[in-house]
């Protein structure tokens, strides 16, 4: 494997890492716990520290992407909770454990998609238990989508693909920070790569494949993605994608 091979795959394996508490003191011994992980069990972690949820916002704003977040429910100014909520507009897929005093059933009361809980003064082992179920679940995530266009070999993240658009010969790939790359293929020939993948993309017209992560909500004819953009369902396909979305709705609240 070549230097530059190997850095690459360094860097796709990397776990991008945001700390977001008003404490010094918690944001210190976070930190240092991941890092005692990482130098232990040799895991690239890339790490940011926030003393407010409004810079972390910002942060994100200006396309600051993290697989996972460490974020205080209370702090001064705005609380975590709401800095959640508008972390959960800019980004569907990270995964939001809370670092709480409060106890363990208040927090339940936040449970509304947050990946797990951890009560102040942090314990070590919980500390631990709790990044590694997480690291997994990041891990399931990263899967690519390679393709080529100009004789040049490219490959993405499939969690950052909102959806598919056929043009003509070709298939656009909108992707969640407003960024379209092209390839020659068929739409046909994409849904068939995607159909076994770890993240549901559904048909919902000739023309679109969407990624079921980035639907905000739905009517009989068409879906609205989390930017508000509206993409039509064609008439042939509304059976189908209503049976597939409420299977896949029902399986996330069973959970």
């Amino acid at each position: 494997m070549s230097g530059r091979d190997k850095l690459q795959k360094e860097v796709d394996a990397m776990i991008k890492i945001a700390i977001c508490d008003d404490e010094d003191k918690v944001v210190s011994l976070i930190e240092k716990m991941l890092l005692d992980i990482s130098k232990t069990n040799h895991i690239p972690l890339d790490i940011d520290a926030f003393y407010c949820g409004e810079d972390l916002e910002k942060a994100m704003q200006n396309e600051s992407q993290y697989d996972l977040l460490y974020l205080d429910i209370h702090m001064k100014g705005e609380s975590g909770i709401l800095a959640a909520q508008n972390i959960r507009k800019m980004d569907q897929n990270l995964l939001i454990i809370y670092v709480s005093s409060y106890d363990k059933y208040l927090m339940e009361l936040f449970r509304l998609d947050v990946f797990d809980f951890i009560k102040k003064p942090i314990q070590q082992d919980i500390f631990i238990k709790t990044f590694f179920a997480a690291n997994e679940r990041i891990c399931s995530k990263k899967v690519y989508f390679p393709f080529q266009y100009k004789n040049t070999e490219h490959k993405i993240l499939c969690s950052d693909i909102v959806y598919f658009e056929s043009k003509g010969r070709q298939v656009q790939i909108h992707m969640r920070h407003g960024g379209i790359e092209i390839f020659n293929d068929k739409l046909n020939a994409v849904e068939e790569r995607m159909y076994t993948g770890k993240i549901p993309f559904l048909r919902i017209h000739q023309s679109f494949l969407v990624n079921y992560h980035y639907i905000a909500a739905r009517t009989k004819t068409s879906v609205i993605i989390i930017n508000g953009q509206e993409l039509p369902i064609s008439e042939e396909r509304q059976k189908s994608f209503s049976q597939i979305y409420g299977r896949l709705l029902k399986d996330e609240i069973s959970v």
